[in-house]
């Protein structure tokens, strides 16, 4: 079954291979005779003469590195017609040898199957490279490079060598389409006597074959050969390839593939023709252009020359040979590095004496311009000796040679070049232009652009308000469109009048020098022209007021800021302050108390805070949140263990210096009390700028033997700041301490039934929760016989604010319950039970309701004649008093259950 399978294969191969032979729409025949063993032969071929093949002759292929002599073929077909040979597309998966069946000791090869390709290059001759996607200039002659494995076709070791050669051969067509369409089979090879050059039929017999050339070899001065000349004009006298697009193919014209090898129904790209090789011919011209009209300077602009490719162009701004490289007097200049871009060298030769051929490498500088009376280009652009000594990019020009170049240009005929500016740079109009001479007449091309240098703007701003406390930090910034960087100084009271140093301590003596950054605050502009920076001012020596700061783009103070650019800000400085208020002023033992406040400036330490009083010393330090507030707890635990009576607090603000110039040593690590035996002393520090042998002054014994107490203390304290060698400034506040208590105010007598309120004053702090309980004064142990009814109250509420220095408790009751009877009132703080209230009042019976009289209607009374009944004796009736027995027994029955019910819950 296998075999008749394989046989069956074999056939249906064979007449897909052999038997038909498709229709060609265009049929090109060169040469089919293959006369040798082992010819290449390509997929889409017909017609080829295989004649030493025997007709029924067998050949087999094998898959790639498969033994041959041991393994069988992978694929066979049988040559039925040796005459007129197809070589069907359905061998592409089959490209490689086929050998001769049945295979002996030595492998006979039969033909190798090969795929075709095809590429095309247009090749500009003037430069030696292609041209493809690039542009030429009229005038250029160019040629094509094809690249494919078409030639073997033409190889004479394996088809007729007295028929390649002959007329209407050639395996490769070349087509020339123009920008309006037509297409072209020849060429003019010659600008001005009409010779043409066929570009057809072309016996592309190298790998790489170039048409133009007398070898097919890449072009030289050896193989020379009549080509495309783009500058040819036709028999009317007009450019016969007008400036535009043309597109080349090149087209595989062998033994019908072309129609035969389709990808998809489609000609078969890169296969049997080419992928379209473009090139546009432009007119023999150079245009310049800028990518702006206008820049402000210290930033760059560019230039783009289009014109030959490969070619080397002059590329300078006219008329800046006045300009001596000083400040406000520069031109621009070509920057440095740039592809393709030559300079003359930087320590050249005396350009002065430039034309004398004693300087060859003077290349650029040399060149006479066009109407220039013979000058050279030198002498056209600036070169001021000032160039070497003055300026941020003098040194660079390099007396002249950075402001013009040669440039030349890439394969498509273009070159980009960048100029910079600075702020040295004049502001003013430049015409930069792009020039070469090709000899003769009109050999002259040249264009020119213009690009206007402005002055830039410099603009500052303060966040803010524009008022400020010594010791915040000062946000500026801006934006600086004329200098790379900006300048800062400041004006204002007794500040120097050119300008004082803001970044110095004290600007009142440090004052700005034009010319020398170093004495300004130099500041980066980003590359999207702002800047800005943060001005500490904690320690800066100035006095309250109002200043002026100024952002310059070069380093100049007042006196000077003609040729600059600037912008000022004015702002207030305020001189800090401190603010504080205590929670409550009365606090009772246990509860904490609150310095809360206010330090304007942002002081870096924060605030000091002493706590002074008799036989008591505390000092600590808290820190100031960034809008300027402070809050400082002294906790229950401490005034807890603090004595009742009068403290006196300093909260005391470092100020611009930012040291706390009065101070406390040894440091109080915890608060200070009568037990403390370790003596802590008050300092005053050296006033600032004084000489280093002088130390701080001691001022008074905080604790220890001698100390000052309470109020002395806190008035020592007072005065050590107010010294006028001491730049910290303080408030003060005091608070009193005292035992915790609360005093419930009258209740007064009340109903059953009633609600009221029972209100109390304490000095604990408002939140503190405190105990309240109302509870009858005769709930006591009684005899079984005896009633023990309960009634009362209890809850807790919390302490809220009060008036006059003490704070408020309020309870709510309902009497709906109560008896009759006299109770007490107790309150109890909940946490530290160490103050009690209490008080007594009356609960009494509520008043009966009174009786709604009741309406009686009226009778009418008929007189009626009735007989006189006679007397009758009737025993008086005693109304009781008290309940009999049986009542009582059930009243007690009634107290014992409400007793019981009132003690569970």
């Amino acid at each position: 079954m296998t075999k008749r399978l394989t046989i069956a294969l074999i056939a249906l191969v064979a007449l897909v291979l052999v038997a038909v032979l498709p229709v060609a729409a265009t049929y090109y025949d060169i040469n089919n005779t293959v006369y040798a063993p082992g010819a290449t032969i390509y997929i889409g071929e017909q017609q080829l003469n295989l004649s030493w093949v025997p007709v029924g002759t067998q050949v087999g292929w094998w898959a790639s590195a498969a033994p041959i002599n041991t393994t069988a073929p992978s694929q066979t077909l049988t040559i039925t017609n040796n005459q007129s040979f197809y070589v069907s597309p359905t061998l592409a998966a089959y490209a490689g040898n086929w050998y001769v069946l049945p295979v002996g000791a030595t492998p006979q090869l039969a033909f190798s199957v090969a795929a075709p390709s095809i590429t095309v290059d247009v090749w500009d001759l003037s430069t030696g490279t292609t041209a493809t996607g690039g542009s030429v200039i009229q005038g250029d002659y160019l040629a094509f490079r094809i690249n494919s494995n078409l030639d073997q076709a033409l190889n004479p070791a394996y088809r007729e060598a007295d028929q390649i050669n002959t007329a209407n051969t050639g395996n490769v067509d070349i087509k020339v389409k123009s920008a309006s369409g037509n297409t072209y089979t020849a060429v003019f090879a010659n600008t001005t006597d009409l010779t043409t050059k066929s570009i057809t039929q072309q016996n592309v017999n190298l790998p790489s074959w170039f048409w133009g050339t007398s070898d097919g070899n890449q072009p030289g001065a050896a193989n020379y050969a009549p080509n495309w000349s783009t500058g040819a004009v036709d028999s009317t006298g007009q450019n016969a390839y007008p400036a535009g697009v043309y597109t080349v193919i090149a087209q595989s014209r062998l033994n019908g593939m072309y129609d035969n090898y389709l990808n998809g129904g489609a000609t078969y790209t890169g296969a049997t023709v080419s992928q379209p090789a473009m090139v546009t011919i432009t007119s023999n011209t150079v245009s310049l252009s800028a990518n702006v009209d206008s820049v402000v300077r210290s930033k760059p602009f560019s230039v783009t020359i289009t014109g030959k490719p490969g070619v080397t162009y002059h590329l300078f701004i006219k008329g800046t040979s006045s300009m001596d490289g000083t400040y406000d007097n520069q031109p621009p200049i070509i920057t440095a590095n740039q592809a393709g871009v030559v300079f003359d060298p930087l320590t050249g030769p005396d350009f002065t004496t430039i034309g004398n051929a004693a300087y060859p490498n003077a290349v650029n500088g040399n060149y006479s311009y066009q109407n220039g009376g013979g000058k050279s280009l030198w002498s056209y652009v600036a070169h001021g000796s000032d160039y070497l000594a003055a300026g941020p990019i003098s040194a660079a020009i390099g007396n002249g040679t950075f402001i013009y170049a040669n440039v030349t240009l890439d394969q498509t005929g273009t070159r980009t070049v960048q100029f910079s500016t600075t702020n040295w740079t004049k502001a003013q109009q430049y015409t930069v232009r792009v020039e070469q001479n090709f000899g003769g007449a009109t050999g002259f091309k040249s264009d020119e652009v213009i690009v206007q240098v402005q002055k830039g703007a410099v603009t500052i701003v303060a966040a803010g308000s524009q008022s400020y406390y010594l010791g915040e930090e000062i946000q500026f910034s801006g934006t600086d469109t004329e200098s790379n960087d900006v300048y800062l100084f400041i004006t204002g009271p007794n500040l120097p009048t050119i300008g004082g140093q803001i970044q110095s301590l004290d600007p009142r003596n440090a004052k700005v020098a034009d010319g020398d950054p170093t004495t300004f605050q130099d500041v980066a502009v980003n590359g999207d022209n702002t800047w800005s920076w943060q001005w500490g001012t904690s320690s800066v020596a100035l006095d309250a007021g109002t200043y002026t700061v100024y952002a310059v783009s070069q380093p100049y103070g007042t006196d000077d800021l003609n040729d600059v650019a600037y912008g000022t800000v004015s702002i207030i400085i305020k001189k800090p302050f401190v603010s504080a208020t205590a929670s409550q002023s009365t606090v009772a033992q246990g509860d904490p108390v609150y310095v809360t406040g206010t330090a304007q400036g942002q002081p870096s330490l924060g605030v000091q805070i002493w706590i002074l009083g008799k036989n008591f010393a505390m000092i600590t330090t808290e820190a100031v949140n960034s809008d300027s507030s402070f809050s400082y707890e002294l906790k229950g635990t401490d005034t807890l263990n603090m004595y009742a009576g009068q403290y006196f607090v300093v909260v005391q603000h470092p100020m611009q210096n930012g040291v706390f110039d009065v101070y406390a040593s040894p440091a109080l690590a915890s608060p200070s009390t009568a037990t403390d035996t370790t003596s802590s002393y008050v300092w005053t520090a050296a006033p600032s700028g004084t000489a280093s042998a002088i130390g701080p002054t001691q001022d008074f014994a905080l604790t220890g033997a001698g100390s000052l107490q309470g109020s002395d203390a806190a008035e020592a304290l007072v005065q050590a700041i107010n010294s006028p060698n001491v730049d910290d400034t303080y408030t003060k506040l005091q608070f009193l301490v005292e035992t915790p208590v609360i005093t419930i105010n009258p209740v007064g007598d009340q109903a059953v039934g009633n609600k009221f309120t029972i209100t109390a004053t304490t000095n604990l702090a408002v939140g503190d929760n405190v105990l309240f309980t109302v509870y009858s004064s005769s709930f006591q142990p009684t005899d079984k016989t005896q009633s023990g009814e309960f009634s009362g109250a209890s809850g807790t509420v919390a302490v809220t604010q009060g008036t006059n220095g003490l704070n408020a408790l309020s309870f709510d009751v309902d009497a709906s319950t109560f008896k009759p009877d006299e109770y007490l009132v107790t309150a109890q703080e909940v946490l530290q039970p160490q103050a009690t209230g209490t008080a007594l009042f009356n609960v009494l019976q509520a008043a009966p309701p009174t009786a709604t009289p009741t309406p009686v209607a009226t009778v009418t009374t008929v007189p009626t004649m009735v007989a006189t009944p006679m007397p009758t004796t009737v025993a008086p009736t005693k109304t009781p008093t008290q309940p009999g027995f049986g009542a009582l027994v059930a009243l007690i029955g009634l107290g014992a259950v409400a007793l019981l019910v009132v003690r569970r819950h």
